[in-house]
């Protein structure tokens, strides 16, 4: 049943990937959840379980479909959008976080990982990030449950624009494979 008049969304950041697990860049590559992902996605089902998504989105990438469908079931249909993708690490992507960071140094590596207008040779920055998923957010229903399973990057940048966090605070911001954020 439709929440009248009230709007809540879950933004949920996948499981951990195989990616994830071997500490790479994943960006837009399409790794498999690893088991443990596969059962952090079940306990995300059981967590969510007394909530009726009347909306279910999801990126299209394996690691955040994959989760959706552990957490809603075949049952419910599921919306995948282009938009709610990670950033692109450009030439970062499937490279290993501490050989990078070795490599260009801690202060270049920082602002490129963590800052909001810097981004890797290539890629996106946060702000890139924020600009393309600006219009998804604007499209979501004004009322009911809404589940957005993403990943880390994009709920950063998506954490900006619905005001939890700042251009400048977002760059210690952190949620953890498998959690999520809730607004209402």
């Amino acid at each position: 049943m439709k929440s009248q008049g009230t709007r809540k969304i879950w933004f949920v950041r996948h499981a951990q990937s195989e990616y994830n697990k071997e500490h790479l860049f994943t960006g837009w590559h399409d790794p498999q959840l690893t088991e443990k992902g596969m059962r952090a996605a079940l306990d995300l089902k059981q967590e969510l379980s007394d909530v009726v998504f009347d909306y279910v989105f999801s990126s299209p990438l394996k690691r955040a479909m994959t989760t959706a469908i552990s957490i809603v079931g075949d049952y419910v249909d599921i919306t995948y959008d282009d938009r709610l993708k990670e950033r692109s690490y450009g030439d970062w992507s499937g490279l290993n976080k501490s050989d990078v960071r070795t490599r260009i140094g801690d202060d270049a590596f920082i602002s490129a990982r963590r800052g909001w207008s810097t981004s890797p040779p290539n890629g996106e920055s946060l702000k890139d990030v924020s600009l393309r998923v600006l219009s998804f957010i604007d499209s979501l229903p004004s009322s009911g449950n809404i589940l957005v399973v993403s990943h880390g990057n994009t709920i950063r940048a998506i954490s900006v624009l619905l005001g939890i966090n700042t251009e400048e605070e977002v760059s210690s911001y952190e949620i953890k494979t498998g959690t999520f954020l809730f607004y209402e």
